[in-house]
């Protein structure tokens, strides 16, 4: 079972390690480290913020497996971004993700009325890339040598999913 949880202050050591972790970054697009200093900030403000709804995603035998979150939330166009990451590596390839996915979508139609949510995966990560697609993200485009990545550029996908 996964559920999303509000985030609080019992998910911020993971988060960072997460946040913090080579493989993970290079996955998610990050390129430098985060202070704790920088982590206490972000999380201070976190609350305030209209633009984004930060998730805790647990499981009954992990507990806090990783987080997902609706980013730029435009009320105007009802329309969010969806990000995630499974931080705990026991918990990778048995569907969280795609199950966390399908729940921050599910919130961003029902509860917050949005239309559209789309996704940017970066084209080295076909795993991310099959959770949007396992929950009924249609591929809308490539965006060519989009993102700095190593040495080089790499292609990032645009999936997005609207309201039925």
């Amino acid at each position: 079972m996964i559920v999303l949880q509000p985030f609080e202050r019992r998910h911020l050591s993971r988060t960072r390690n997460w946040t913090n972790d080579p493989e993970l970054a290079r996955l998610v697009g990050r390129v430098r480290q985060v202070s704790e200093d920088e982590h206490e900030r972000w999380f201070a403000e976190l609350a305030g913020r209209t633009d984004h709804r930060f998730f805790a995603t647990e499981t009954a035998e992990r507990g806090h497996a990783g987080h997902v979150w609706l980013a730029d939330i435009n009320t105007r166009h009802a329309k969010a971004e969806i990000r995630i990451v499974i931080g705990v590596p026991d918990c990778v390839g048995r569907g969280i993700g795609a199950r966390a996915i399908d729940l921050a979508a599910c919130h961003a139609f029902e509860v917050l009325g949005m239309h559209r949510v789309y996704a940017y995966v970066l084209a080295f990560n076909p795993r991310a890339r099959k959770a949007f697609e396992k929950c009924g993200f249609v591929l809308e485009g490539v965006l060519r040598e989009d993102r700095r990545s190593g040495g080089g550029y790499t292609d990032v996908f645009v999936l997005a999913k609207v309201a039925t």
